[in-house]
């Protein structure tokens, strides 16, 4: 096996952009939630008795996020749309408000409920929504803002709620990537009218693919359920390709075999895909299973994520830019965001990383109003915000296989850059000058 070197010539290839094929070496994902060899074997007996293991795992999540509704799903998707059909069947207003930058599962999961997308731009230094356009874009047909913690990084969901409450429009916090994680004390996902989990491949905790609702309002709640009773189980060979996701990446997520998927393209790992072709299912017994360990391993994820995202704080060069971290560094991040000071560099760094197994990750390519089957009616709209972080934002790795030496390699990889991005942030402030003239 090449071992990896980290002297500073080692990334000295940035002028010529070209990826050398892939290596036999150690290659970070990058996210990971591994399960265990015991995890796999409850998440058979779960499928032996079904209605048990959901019981208990709908009891757990309860208690646990303090909520007094649970719903447990296929996915976070399905769980999307199972929220979104529970209020399209109580009110006339058809309009749901999203980030023009965020997961493309989002717009999907409205168009698959039959709903109309309303974009609003974000503020690429929070990744939260532009307050005072959000203001703007609510109006009389907006039947729910959907909230994301993207990447783990926690909403305004204070101001958020007092916009929708103005205007009686639902608030559905879309806490995917962010379980486990705290703001002002509550548990993300709990805060607004009604929030989702996703369980799926590399998020704070998995089971191959699954999703959590959660609320505390006694009305949402009976709208959910009416829908939740009539959604089918999945069909067997549904069953069958989660379980064997969940096989091969036991097997080939660790960073001395990762390797060889990621060096398929035919596989798509990383891709950003708009999608409708997915099942809305309740969730089997054999899931549940997996997720019988589910509250220690998501402690033990974040505790390494907050871990990690410490270390990169101290390693990361000056001119780069995490997003607000805020008063704290102990936000459970699923994946670091970081803004380049350039679209340039951005791409130059994801050449690297992919050549070098760092686990760096591009995130989403476009914003949401150039997905083809949003952009018909968007497309005389501009999201500066959103524009900006899919030209520059890039995500570190922050799980439980990051070490120290990883820290050390991918921080090295970024200073490359610190000549040329000391000189752009100059010139940004120059241009910044002239206009302000």
């Amino acid at each position: 096996m090449e071992a990896a070197s980290t002297s500073t010539d080692h990334f000295d290839r940035t002028s010529d952009f070209k990826v050398s094929a892939m290596k036999v070496q150690r290659h970070l994902p990058p996210t990971a939630a591994p399960l265990c060899l015991p995890d796999l074997l409850k998440g058979i007996a779960g499928l032996l008795r079904p209605a048990p293991s959901c019981a208990k795992l709908e009891s757990e999540l309860k208690s646990y996020f303090g909520v007094r509704h649970v719903f447990l799903l296929t996915s976070g998707k399905a769980a999307l749309v199972t929220v979104l059909n529970s209020m399209k069947a109580h009110s006339s207003r058809r309009q749901v408000i999203i980030p023009a930058y965020s997961c493309y599962s989002i717009p999907s999961a409205v168009h698959k409920a039959g709903l109309e997308v309303a974009l609003c731009d974000v503020d690429p230094h929070s990744l939260d929504f532009d307050l005072g356009e959000l203001e703007a874009v609510v109006g009389e047909n907006t039947l729910a803002i959907v909230t994301p913690h993207l990447f783990g990084q926690p909403a305004d969901l204070k101001s958020i709620k007092a916009i929708a409450k103005s205007s009686g429009v639902f608030v559905i916090e879309d806490a995917a990537q962010a379980m486990g994680g705290r703001a002002d004390g509550q548990w993300l996902g709990t805060q607004g009218d009604v929030g989702f989990f996703s369980l799926g491949r590399g998020k704070n905790v998995s089971a191959g693919s699954g999703g959590v609702i959660v609320t505390n309002s006694d009305s949402v709640a009976e709208a959910v359920s009416a829908l939740y009773q009539g959604l089918p189980q999945e069909p067997a060979a549904g069953l069958l390709a989660n379980a064997l996701t969940v096989i091969a990446t036991k097997v080939l997520l660790h960073p001395l075999l990762y390797w060889l998927p990621a060096g398929l393209p035919f596989l798509g790992l990383g891709e950003t895909k708009y999608s409708l072709d997915y099942p809305v299912c309740r969730m089997d017994g054999m899931r549940a299973g997996l997720l019988s360990s589910w509250r220690s391993r998501l402690e033990e994820s974040n505790r390494c994520r907050i871990k990690a995202h410490q270390l990169f704080r101290k390693r990361l060069p000056s001119f780069t830019r995490t997003i607000n971290p805020g008063p704290s560094d102990q936000s459970a991040y699923l994946r670091l965001p970081l803004l380049m000071p350039t679209a340039q560099q951005k791409a130059a760094l994801c050449l690297i990383a992919k050549d070098y197994g760092l686990g760096v990750s591009a995130s989403y390519p476009a914003p949401v109003c150039m997905i083809p089957e949003v952009a018909s009616k968007h497309r005389s709209q501009r999201f500066p915000g959103a524009e900006a972080l899919a030209a520059r934002l890039v995500t570190l790795p922050l799980h439980r296989y990051v070490t120290e030496d990883d820290v050390e390699r991918i921080a090295m990889a970024i200073s490359r850059f610190s000549g040329e991005a000391e000189e752009a942030i100059a010139q940004g402030y120059k241009r910044t000058c002239v206009t302000a003239k």
